[in-house]
């Protein structure tokens, strides 16, 4: 269930956060009257709480969802109850994100200045959302405004152990709304100059001991957003948005190139543009909704050589898709039916350092979708959902003339019971079937070299079980757990055929565990803890070990208030029982604890913080060979209006 409105109201009244309301235009949900989506909230004023600059930080505290930083890749992702980011759909206000070759999506790059909240959904999701939902939902939902003239400002920097300043981050966010119009700017910038590596780290000939070669990123984010309100049952809005992106790859500290793969790339170009419009129109007791979009990403990698004095090659991406959704809601005595279809087109192209063209394919993918709310009495609902996916390769180039155009479909249905016992306690059962639609670089890839395409794969499947209990036990008490369980058919992995790899279907997965989480909320202090217990069985091998997902993971935080203007901070996370592979060979991973704190003051409407990061300068890492910051100061400055 959807975090409480004791909590959200609570944590609003003693933060110093800008009033912008949610863009609901960019909202999805399965029903508009009653409680039955089953997500998670991360609202802004969590964000501003716990000091979350990229969505990869606020997810990643989450219960069931964990941090993954590919040190190959300089990237961060996140999985959701054990299913990689590529089974993850990511959404930017209902508008599909992920990148159209590979579905990745580097969560490092999307700071979270302009956000009225982030929307997750694991398991059961909406079917609206359209096709690739398999494992679970994230949709970053921006903000609105509410008054004539409104915003904020802020600025932040971060520092070494050695006071040496590492990072600075800026935004403004800007709004107004008028009797038949709203407009919104929002503009951010996070400039890392480099990071230091723990105190307990052991110098390689790889990487000396202090600052982390080749850490810097730069990223800078801005979007404007133009709404006209014509009536009280018509919104209209367009929005425009871009990412400017630099990021440098660390070399692995590991010696043994057998661990851990050194590569030497860099990527001076990480571009992310989109064009988006929105509508919605009351129609009597009816709704017509439908988001139009244009997103178009460019990426160029380089290869330098071993002593990174000179590029020896480079790939560019040039990246586009487009698309539309189409949502229609007819209420009709107990039911909330809603019907939609989504419609995406997705271009890749690949080009070599000569900029010659070695990559060209395009998919289309069509989902068709019902939904109904049936509210079976007035605490007891029943939501019912399938839809229709569809993919069609469009285009693939193809030198040999090996491939041919081809097709996969899936049909995913979903059931979900929901009751309130009282107005404190509520239950649920869910059950979905959710499928992965395998993406270009799965079917088409040949490992620079190293693999075979398989153009033929077929679409993997997993089925959703989940009980979710919560419960407002006082008025300063609130529980919630979740038990699950998915069976995942016909997953993807790589096999050797012959001296190379290949793609196949010949995965089956069992995913269980739980998920527990308690709040707490005095006049003077909060607190909130959640706990994660995951266990991934192979079906057909008993060997096998889950990697990079700890079995045990807990976050908890604290807040006390000092003086009605000042108060201390302090969380705490722990990861434990967490295997990594690499080339076929799984490694135990050392458990890790970091802890980060701050004290914040608000002055009028300025609010100022100092902290540290990893206060105890943790040595630790989420990929073999590639280190995470050591200990770090930051002092931050906020100001609304």
């Amino acid at each position: 269930m959807k975090k409480t409105i004791i909590y959200s109201t609570l944590i609003a009244s003693i933060l110093c956060a800008s009033e912008n309301e949610q863009f609901t235009l960019g909202q999805i949900d399965i029903s508009e009257q009653k409680d039955v989506n089953n997500s998670t909230e991360i609202l802004s004023e969590d964000i501003q709480l716990h000091n979350y600059t990229d969505i990869s930080e606020a997810l990643s505290n989450t219960s069931g969802v964990y941090l993954s930083n590919t040190g190959a890749r300089a990237e961060k992702t996140i999985s959701i109850r054990g299913f990689n980011s590529t089974r993850v759909a990511v959404f930017m206000d209902g508008i599909p994100m992920y990148v159209p070759y590979d579905g990745n999506f580097d969560y490092g790059r999307f700071t979270t200045a302009d956000l009225s909240k982030i929307d997750i959904s694991k398991g059961f999701s909406s079917v609206k959302y359209g096709a690739n939902t398999m494992a679970g939902v994230i949709n970053l939902v921006s903000k609105k405004p509410t008054k004539e003239f409104e915003g904020d400002i802020s600025l932040g920097t971060t520092f070494d152990n050695d006071f040496g300043l590492s990072q600075y981050t800026t935004a403004l966010n800007l709004g107004t709304k008028q009797d038949k119009y709203y407009l919104q700017f929002s503009g951010s910038i996070k400039d890392r100059d480099h990071f230091d590596l723990s105190d307990d780290y052991k110098a390689t000939s790889n990487q000396p001991e202090g600052e982390r070669l080749h850490s810097s990123s730069n990223d800078k984010k801005y979007s404007l957003k133009a709404g006209w309100t014509p009536t009280d049952e018509s919104e209209y809005a367009i929005m425009y948005s871009k990412i400017d992106g630099e990021k440098e790859q660390q070399n692995t500290t590991i010696d043994d190139n057998s661990l851990s793969r050194s590569r030497y790339w860099n990527w001076p170009q990480w571009d992310k543009e989109g064009f988006y419009a929105f509508t919605d129109n009351k129609l009597g007791d009816n709704y017509l909704k439908t988001r139009w979009f244009y997103d178009k990403f460019d990426n160029y990698l380089e290869n330098y050589n071993t002593d990174w004095k000179r590029v020896t090659w480079g790939s560019r991406y040039e990246d586009y898709s487009y698309g539309t959704s189409i949502e229609f809601g007819m209420p009709f005595k107990n039911h909330e039916l809603v019907s939609s279809v989504s419609y995406k087109y997705d271009s890749h192209k690949g080009y070599d350092e000569n900029d010659v063209k070695n990559e060209d394919y395009a998919d289309k993918t069509v989902s068709l979708a019902l939904e109904d709310t049936y509210s079976l009495t007035d605490s007891l609902a029943l939501v019912t959902g399938i839809s229709y996916d569809r993919l069609d390769d469009d285009k693939i180039w193809d030198e040999d003339g090996t491939f041919n155009i081809g097709s996969m479909d899936s049909f995913n249905p979903q059931i979900g019971l929901f009751y309130d016992i009282n107005e404190q306690q509520k239950v649920s059962f869910t059950i979905s079937r959710k499928t992965h639609l395998p993406t270009m670089k799965e079917r088409y890839s040949e490992k620079m070299g190293e693999g075979l395409a398989n153009p033929d794969l077929d679409a993997e499947k997993a089925t959703h079980y989940e009980i979710s209990y919560s419960n407002m036990l006082t008025s300063n008490f609130d529980v919630k757990t979740n038990l699950f369980l998915s069976d995942y058919k016909d997953a993807i992995q790589s096999v050797n055929v012959g001296s190379l790899t290949q793609n196949q279907n010949i995965g089956d997965f069992r995913h269980k565990g739980v998920e527990l989480e308690l709040n707490s909320y005095f006049d003077k202090f909060s607190s909130g803890i959640n706990y994660t217990y995951i266990d991934i069985e192979d079906r057909d091998d008993s060997e096998y070990k889950r990697t990079g997902i700890a079995k045990h993971a807990t976050f908890l935080y604290a807040k006390y208030d000092i003086l009605k203007d000042l108060y201390i901070y302090a969380n705490l996370k722990n990861e434990k029982d967490i295997y990594l592979q690499y080339r076929n060979n799984t490694y135990d991973k050392s458990n890790f604890t970091t802890v980060n704190t701050k004290l914040s003051y608000e002055y009028k409407d300025i609010t100022f913080e100092a902290g540290v990061k990893n206060l105890f300068d943790e040595n630790y890492y989420y990929d073999l060979g590639f280190y995470e910051p050591g200990r770090e100061y930051f002092f931050n400055m906020k100001y609304s209006f």
